[in-house]
């Protein structure tokens, strides 16, 4: 995900759905859905299958009911095998009363509502004036237009039938199976996905789009472009960038888990959305120049790390969106080489220097008041530069090996940080807890006064940490430039406050550079 400022952004966000419902493990969503241009107001039928894991409470499932703003989702009936069962809505929560488990754990409900989405499901216009529906879910927002457990670790597999005007296409997680007219106003679509997904990322968009395949010799999924006829040509040309950005991922890291991937030009919220299978990118972010291929792959990045491997709650965020922009660092550095790279780290490591100023937490936060706050540069910039930083610790090899051994170990599933570190030391065989210790549980970075003192060949350096938090073996590599050109590098272990180096050249030093390529977070004061 990428995020958007707006000038005017009213953000709905709850509490109710922080913590995970652990009594239930939905297996299935099947959703009938009607949307209208006349309204609002949708209607659902919506088929959920799950396993009730604590039948001493009864099942209990995410949906926003009627808010004083008229909006919301209102249950006209729940039944079980047609049979009519007793729930109770209120609030943001549906709970089935009655319910019994007759030797049974495995269930199947059928609910019925209707009402105006307060959010989570975007019904407005375009730029350009037409009317368009898409999901918008991110973090917990897909309870407010369907009934779910809305919560990244409650993975399950989705179908939709969608019945909207025909002059709308739909696109929706899954496979695509069929589109039929069923009046001379309406059609039906309907897609399916045998994945499991984290609620977070389910969705559907409907809205007047062109459509273009894009060719891609070397791999049988299908990589599409949706996209506003206003502006066709110009994101046609732009989205065709997916197509080597998807083929370098899939062979640094492995198999693409999801049907298609169609990048999808959208009207919600974020930048850029990365829902499994169909990306949702700002209306804005096509401009013919090409300026969007950053954004794009941060979204396909996702697809593998927060959609597939994802995070096992919210604190964990950073295994999203910290792995995407390294990935997206990581494709920039094999496309245009390392110093594109290295100037896209600085930047990042500004921004975090930048942010710290005003919110000292962790990458692993759990002092967070609304799950939007998470949505930071700790989660994001940080999160990259710690997987950087790791990979100059262990090296290359050690470093892709640990990633793909990770998501191996944990695609389709969810993952914390203690999991993503219990794999990098078993790969690497080194004691890394000092260092993730350091870098993700403990707030801040390393602020360094340096003093240097040139005097022909000989030069003197002193270097203090002068941060609160204390850090230790931080590698500082340093660059002495000499009068013929030529140039000698040192690597500085800083383990205390205070430290003085001295060095003797065999020519004339005229230069000292600080990590001449960028592969440290810290801040010169």
């Amino acid at each position: 995900m990428v995020k958007r400022i707006l000038p005017i952004l009213i953000v709905v966000l709850t509490t109710s759905a922080f913590s995970q419902n652990t009594s239930i493990d939905v297996l299935h969503y099947a959703l009938k859905m009607h949307v209208y241009d006349s309204t609002n107001r949708i209607s659902v039928e919506e088929q959920i299958d799950f396993n009730w894991l604590d039948t001493l409470q009864s099942p209990m499932f995410d949906l926003e009911s009627l808010n004083s703003r008229r909006k919301g989702m209102v249950v006209s009936a729940v039944t079980d095998h047609s049979s009519r069962v007793s729930f109770l809505q209120e609030g943001e929560q549906l709970k089935i009363v009655g319910l019994k488990a007759v030797g049974r754990k495995k269930m199947s409900l059928v609910v019925q509502y209707e009402g105006i989405p307060s959010d989570g499901l975007v019904i407005s216009a375009n730029k350009y004036g037409d009317r368009t529906f898409f999901g918008d879910n991110w973090p917990n927002r897909a309870h407010l237009w369907f009934a779910c457990n809305d919560h990244p670790a409650d993975k399950a597999t989705i179908a939709y039938e969608v019945t909207a005007p025909k002059n709308y296409e739909v696109i929706a997680n899954g496979a695509f199976i069929s589109r039929n007219e069923i009046s001379d106003t309406e059609a039906r679509t309907t897609y399916e996905s045998s994945v499991v997904l984290p609620t977070k990322v389910m969705v559907v968009g409907i809205a007047n789009f062109e459509i273009k395949i894009v060719p891609n010799n070397d791999s049988s999924i299908e990589i599409s472009s949706w996209v506003y006829p206003q502006n066709r040509d110009k994101s046609f040309y732009d989205l065709e960038l997916a197509k080597d950005i998807f083929n370098y991922y899939v062979s640094w890291i492995a198999p693409y888990e999801y049907e298609k991937l169609a990048n999808v030009q959208s009207t919600t919220r974020f930048g850029g959305m990365e829902n499994a299978g169909c990306i949702f990118y700002d209306e804005n972010a096509f401009n013919g120049k090409r300026t969007s291929e950053a954004l794009i792959a941060h979204e396909i990045a996702h697809q593998w790390f927060g959609n597939s491997a994802s995070e096992a709650d919210w604190q964990h965020i950073w295994l999203s969106e910290g792995f995407a922009t390294y990935f997206t660092d990581i494709f920039l550095e094999h496309k245009y080489g390392s110093e594109r790279s290295q100037k896209q780290l600085a930047k990042e490591r500004s921004e975090v220097i930048e942010f710290y100023r005003n919110y000292p937490h962790p990458i692993v936060d759990t002092n967070y008041t609304e799950l939007m706050d998470l949505l930071n540069e700790n989660s994001y910039q940080k999160g990259a530069w710690i997987l950087h930083m790791l990979r100059q610790k262990i090296g290359d090899e050690l470093f892709q090996k640990s990633i793909v051994s990770y998501y191996e170990k944990y695609r389709l599933s969810n993952a914390s940080t203690s999991d993503f570190m219990e794999v990098v030391e078993e790969i690497s065989q080194q004691e890394l807890d000092p260092f993730f210790d350091q870098w993700l549980f403990q707030s801040g970075h390393p602020q360094l006064k340096v003093s240097k003192k040139i005097k022909g060949k000989n030069c003197k350096l002193k270097i203090d940490q002068v941060q609160l938090e204390t850090f230790k073996d931080i590698p500082l590599k340093i660059e002495m430039v000499l009068a013929d050109g030529t140039k000698r590098y040192e690597e500085l272990i800083l383990n205390d406050k205070s430290h003085d180096f001295t060095f003797k050249c065999s020519k004339k030093i005229v230069q000292i550079n600080l990590d001449p390529f960028v592969q440290l977070l810290f801040e010169l004061k």
